[in-house]
């Protein structure tokens, strides 16, 4: 039974029950009054019509009242779905979410680690490529696009005097390579080590000069090769090797080689001349910056003694350049630079390097000398 009839039922029942006992009292009391008992019933009569009709407005009133509950219990319902609904999408979007995250973290978690192994190769790697630097017999240093050391190995460290923490970070040109070998000033512009970080090309140089920290020089051949990142120059790696040894063997062979009574010189494969003593320059008349680089034979040995003209591929100076095989002649003429000619022996002897001929060494004297 809903509560408002229950509420009604107990009301009217209580105001019947009211109503009877004023009735019964007025009853008792105008027992002897016709005119009273009238007016009872008269008002008894209304206050049953005043009683039907505060129930009508009652029971009006409730319906309008349970319509009312019933809609807000279906708002309710329809609120309490939609925040159902909310909560399962929230719920569904938290849990998406999650996943998104924990897939992201765990994608985070393998580039960190990814990245912790790159970084330990990578430092297994430079210490490894330092090792190696540093096992180089030459000396080794890298320099950025503005001509700072970036990077030095122990040799060249040891040729120059210079600690690596001195050297990195500091001009190349400034500490080492400041000044020509004559005593002039070498404008960095003018520097092939400069060049090859600028213009992108290979640049070597096999007789200049490095300048140690303690003040002194010393000769040096090097290559200077740029370090190219997607087409771009962005520094240079020099290798350097000391050449003093090296220098002071060939000045040892020079006074050699001068102090020969006999003629010498060097040809390459093509017959040009390559070195000469100062026996053969005095014999020929030929400076020795005359000859080297040009073709013996067109200068020297161009015609027989009787002036007929004497084919290179008939020369004998020449076919140990080319055949790999000792020639000797002890009866020819050599013609010197006034035009003059005289009579020489001499051996042509190839110069092997490995199993390649690279030129010839030619010696010779003067017949009518010795004679």
């Amino acid at each position: 039974m809903a509560h408002s009839t229950r509420s009604l039922i107990i009301l009217s029942t209580g105001f019947l029950m009211a109503v009877l006992v004023v009735f019964y009292m007025n009853l008792q009391i105008a027992a002897s009054d016709d005119s009273f008992l009238l007016y009872n019933l008269s008002s008894l009569a209304c206050l049953i019509t005043v009683f039907g009709l505060f129930l009508f407005l009652f029971a009006k009133d409730c319906d309008t009242a349970q319509k009312k509950q019933v809609r807000l219990r279906d708002k309710i319902d329809t609120i309490t779905n939609s925040l159902n609904d909310a909560q399962s999408s929230l719920d569904d979007a938290v849990e998406k979410k999650t996943f998104e995250m924990s897939v992201i973290n765990g994608s985070l978690n393998r580039e960190i680690a990814e990245r912790i192994q790159a970084e330990t190769e990578g430092t297994k790697l430079r210490k490894r490529l330092h090792a190696i630097l540093d096992s180089a017999g030459d000396g080794i240093f890298g320099i950025d696009g503005n001509g700072m050391v970036t990077f030095v190995n122990h040799k060249a460290t040891e040729l120059l005097g210079w600690t690596k923490e001195e050297l990195i970070g500091k001009s190349h040109h400034d500490l080492v390579h400041h000044t020509r070998k004559s005593g002039g000033t070498f404008p960095v512009e003018e520097c092939p080590i400069y060049k090859a970080y600028k213009d992108g090309h290979i640049h070597s140089e096999s007789d200049d000069v490095f300048w140690a920290k303690d003040g002194r020089s010393f000769p040096v051949e090097y290559t200077s090769t740029p370090m190219l990142n997607g087409g771009n120059t962005n520094g240079a790696v020099v290798v350097f090797k000391d050449i003093s040894k090296a220098k002071k063997l060939q000045k040892q062979q020079e006074l050699i080689l001068n102090s020969a009574g006999e003629g010498i010189f060097g040809l390459d494969v093509e017959g040009k001349v390559t070195f000469m003593n100062k026996a053969a320059s005095i014999m020929l008349g030929w400076d020795q910056n005359e000859l080297i680089g040009r073709s013996h034979h067109e200068l020297v040995h161009h015609s027989h003694s009787n002036g007929s003209k004497y084919q290179e591929s008939d020369c004998p100076i020449y076919m140990a350049c080319s055949d790999g095989q000792v020639h000797f002649n002890s009866d020819d003429v050599f013609w010197t630079k006034d035009g003059s000619n005289f009579n020489v022996e001499y051996s042509s002897t190839p110069i092997i390097e490995g199993q390649r001929i690279t030129g010839a060494v030619v010696m010779f004297r003067d017949l009518t000398t010795f004679s």
